[in-house]
């Protein structure tokens, strides 16, 4: 079985931040580069829009610093969980959070995050790039 997109297939990414402008950039960002983008908010926000949605989504993009009861290393648990598929990238602004803190398959990227960065990591977790090599 292959992972592959068919083509045409416009990857689907699925940003959790809770600062608007944040969000609005990443969404910007990722926009222009050929992805559909879904925003919430909050965590829980986004529990419901992977309840209906899902299947559809290929990657989640987190804050790990969200508002609510859950923050993005629980959504992060029960996505690897319940949708275990779905790509993983978590950042965060807070000192305090590391990437030991993870306790599933997720990448975390500190921020301020680069957005360079951000989208050869994306690109690949959608399938629309090969895996490169390179550190």
């Amino acid at each position: 079985m292959s992972d592959a997109r068919p083509t045409g297939h416009k990857p689907v990414i699925l940003v959790v931040e809770d600062e608007p402008d944040e969000r609005y950039l990443a969404a910007e960002l990722l926009e222009e580069k050929g992805f559909e983008v879904i925003e919430a908010e909050t965590a829980e926000r986004a529990l419901e829009i992977l309840r209906q949605r899902g299947e559809g989504i290929d990657v989640v993009f987190s804050d790990v610093r969200t508002p609510g009861t859950i923050g993005g290393f629980e959504l992060a648990r029960i996505i690897g969980v319940t949708w275990p598929r779905i790509r993983l990238l978590l950042t965060s602004g807070d000192a305090g959070d590391q990437p030991s803190d993870l306790r599933v398959t997720a990448t975390f990227m500190p921020k301020p995050w680069r957005a360079p960065e951000i989208l050869n990591w994306l690109e690949e977790a959608a399938g629309l790039r090969e895996r490169s090599g390179e550190v």
